[in-house]
This record gives C-alpha cells, sequence and structure tokens, in this order.
C-alpha cells in the first residue's frame, strides 16, 4: 500500500510538472504598463488651492498645480515567478500671491514652493497560482526628492519713490535607498495576452542618505531664523507621502 502511495504521489508531481511546463511555455512572457497612479495625485493636488479657497474663509490665492506617471517592464521568467522594473515620476507646485498695503505702502508679495521626486525599482514578483492573476512581490530601489522655494516682497518707498525689494531662492535634495512589499492582481481581459489592467496595494520604506531637509535650508538661510520646527513636515513628506509609504497602482499596459 505504502509503496502504491508513494507511485501515485511521484506520478502526480511528474504529471503537475507537465502540465505547469506546458502552461509556462505558451505563455506571453511580457508585459509593459503605464501606472496612471501617481497622475491622479498630481491632479487631484492641482485642485487643493481650488478647494481650500471655497471653504475657508480669507484664504489666500493659492495656484496648486501637480504631474505625474509611472512605467513598468515585467519579464516572466519563471511560471510563478517575474521579474520587473519600475521608474516613476511626481511633480508639484504652489504658488502663493498677495497684495497688501501697509503704513500706506502697497507690498506686493510672492512665495513658491516646488516639489519633485524620482524613483528607480527592481522588483521580484511571486504568483501563487503559476501565472495567474493574483501576485505577492517585493522590490529595491532608489529615490531622489528635490524641494525648492523662492519668496519675493517688494513695495515703493514713500519716500524715494523707488520700488525696492528683497527675494530669497533655495533649492535642496536629497537621495534614498528603498525597500517595499505589495500584493495585486494582474488582470487579463479573455485569454492571457493583450489588454491588462494592474492594481495593487503596497508599502515603501525610504532611507535617507547625507543631510535632512531641515539641515539644508537651515544651513542656506544661516542661524538668523530657526526652522528645526519644520523638521517634522520634511519627515511625514519624505517617509509617508512622496518618497516612502503606502502606494496604490493602477496599471493600464499590454501583455505579450
Amino acid at each position: 500500500m505504502t509503496k502504491k502511495s508513494l507511485l501515485i504521489l511521484v506520478l502526480v508531481v511528474f504529471i503537475a510538472g507537465g502540465v505547469f511546463a506546458q502552461r509556462f511555455e505558451s505563455m506571453p512572457k511580457n508585459t509593459v504598463t503605464v501606472d496612471v497612479g501617481p497622475t491622479i495625485i498630481g491632479l487631484g493636488f492641482g485642485q487643493v488651492g481650488k478647494i481650500a479657497g471655497r471653504f475657508v474663509e480669507d484664504f489666500p490665492d493659492i495656484d496648486a498645480h501637480g504631474f505625474g506617471i509611472a512605467a513598468q517592464y515585467e519579464r516572466q521568467v519563471l511560471s510563478q515567478l517575474g521579474i520587473a522594473l519600475r521608474g516613476a515620476y511626481l511633480g508639484v507646485g504652489l504658488g502663493y500671491r498677495e497684495t497688501f498695503v501697509e503704513s500706506g505702502v502697497t507690498i506686493n508679495a510672492s512665495a513658491d514652493l516646488d516639489i519633485k521626486t524620482i524613483s528607480a525599482e527592481g522588483q521580484a514578483r511571486f504568483y501563487p497560482f503559476a501565472g495567474r492573476t493574483f501576485f505577492l512581490g517585493g522590490l529595491l530601489g532608489y529615490g531622489n526628492l528635490s524641494i525648492g522655494a523662492s519668496g519675493r516682497i517688494a513695495g515703493r518707498n514713500p519716500l524715494t519713490g523707488q520700488m525696492e525689494g528683497y527675494s530669497v531662492s533655495e533649492t535642496a535634495t536629497r537621495n534614498y535607498a528603498k525597500v517595499g512589499a505589495k500584493l495585486g492582481w494582474r488582470i487579463d481581459f479573455g485569454r492571457p495576452g493583450g489588454f491588462v489592467f494592474e492594481p495593487s496595494l503596497g508599502y515603501d520604506h525610504a532611507f535617507g542618505l547625507g543631510d535632512t531637509f531641515t539641515k539644508q535650508f537651515q544651513r542656506a538661510i544661516g542661524d538668523d531664523i530657526d526652522i528645526g520646527e519644520l523638521d517634522d513636515v520634511f519627515k511625514i513628506l519624505e517617509s509617508y507621502v512622496l518618497v516612502g509609504g503606502p502606494r496604490v497602482t493602477l496599471g493600464f499596459g499590454w501583455r505579450f
């Protein structure tokens, strides 16, 4: 009885292996997708000023804009294993303009904040059901975040009649090493191949390299103004919004 059981088990393993081998040979090996998740975030950020101005009384006139995009190529190397390369970009900006009168002098003030982030990742994906829809993945990657801040204030001197003003412009950049995990679905419409939709959920952790943004901006403006209280703001942007944190992917593409 034991020998028969072992023989049946061996036959099942060989048959299953042959089926999976045939399935792998016939399945499409390449998938190219464009992720519109960053695009939605960028466009949504562009509505920040309008929404805030609609609901907050005396909210300053803020021009907000944003754009993002990501692309990915995946190669199926085994029936249960895919290797993917991904690149992403997200840029957002805020512009503030205000004119007011102080002590009889008309003052024009402006401030701009420009944020750009790029990333490159290598991913490994495990398909528990031999290349079917569901997958679990891990990634290693690189990220770069740039924050530029500029401002100007100007007015006409009532004594001389001349326009006088002061302006400042500084940019700080930081690099990151990234690790992350995700789960998702690669959904074919019909038989494998052709148009594909790929939603996924994940979380990335970013390790900042070099001086923090607080140190960089503090060094640029000197010790006259202490910006240490902004350190927590920069950490939130880095760890949970722009470089690391929760990630949602909405990929559309072609499998061949």
